[in-house]
């Protein structure tokens, strides 16, 4: 019988890594799309959001999806605010779509557009910024997005997103467990492991900030994840 721990330690730890840097990987995507979309240049009229304006996190350079901006009457009497979006295209160029839905009060109403391959713009991503514009007691607003692109084949973004955070979370899991199992790392290492699932933890909020496009709390939560990452490294070679 086979008594020597250290190749399932090993395999422990291989597995928890792989599963982190998938995590990170998609964490730093989806967050790096929405401030890239935010510095890209779309038209900025106002300071007040509506945040309406809904992106798929991920797309392939395959598929044609859809951003869908939604806008709600909160008056007293009917309205028809113009809707305007601004997509990314490539050069210097953007291209504008509008549409007006007439709304009775406390109806909302969402619209969509179509984006595709031709939107791309700085290799990787799709930028939209829609802009809600005054009716009665409706004051101009605009929210922004932005769209991660990869060029991976025969599947679309949504399932891409459902394999990657997958492949993450299994690994992440699966190298806890193998870890925690592990008689050595449990007494001597407690302190380790209760970072390694911190850590865990953090990328998963991270994820969960990038798919909703709160891009300012997760670079604060990516700074978390790096200071984290660098801390167990230190202890792992240290110890």
């Amino acid at each position: 019988m086979n008594t020597n721990p250290k190749p399932r330690k090993v395999a422990g730890f291989l597995l928890f890594a792989a599963g982190i840097l998938f995590g990170v990987l998609l964490v730093g995507g989806l967050i790096w799309s929405d401030v890239e979309a935010v510095f890209y240049g779309l038209p900025h009229l106002t300071n007040d959001t509506f945040n309406g304006l809904y992106c798929p996190p991920l797309m392939t350079r395959s598929e044609t999806a859809n951003l869908r901006v939604t806008v709600r009457n909160e008056t007293d009497r009917p309205i028809a605010p113009l809707v305007r979006v601004e997509i990314s295209a490539p050069g210097v160029m953007s291209s504008s779509r509008e549409k007006t839905p007439v709304m009775e009060p406390g109806q909302s109403a969402t619209l969509e557009w179509p984006v595709s391959e031709e939107n791309i713009d700085l290799n990787f991503f799709i930028f939209a910024k829609a802009f809600r514009y005054p009716d009665y007691r409706t004051r101009l607003a605009e929210d922004t997005c932005g769209i991660l692109v990869l060029n991976v084949p025969f599947i679309n973004g949504s399932t891409l997103l459902a394999l990657w955070l997958g492949v993450s979370i299994l690994g992440t899991l699966a190298g806890l467990w193998i870890l925690e199992k592990h008689d050595t790392v449990v007494v001597h290492r407690a302190g380790m492991l209760a970072g390694f699932r911190t850590l865990a933890i953090a990328v998963l909020i991270g994820v969960i900030m990038g798919i909703q496009g709160a891009w300012f709390p997760g670079i604060a939560v990516l700074v978390m994840i790096t200071l984290l990452i660098i801390v167990l490294l230190y202890f792992s070679f240290v110890h």
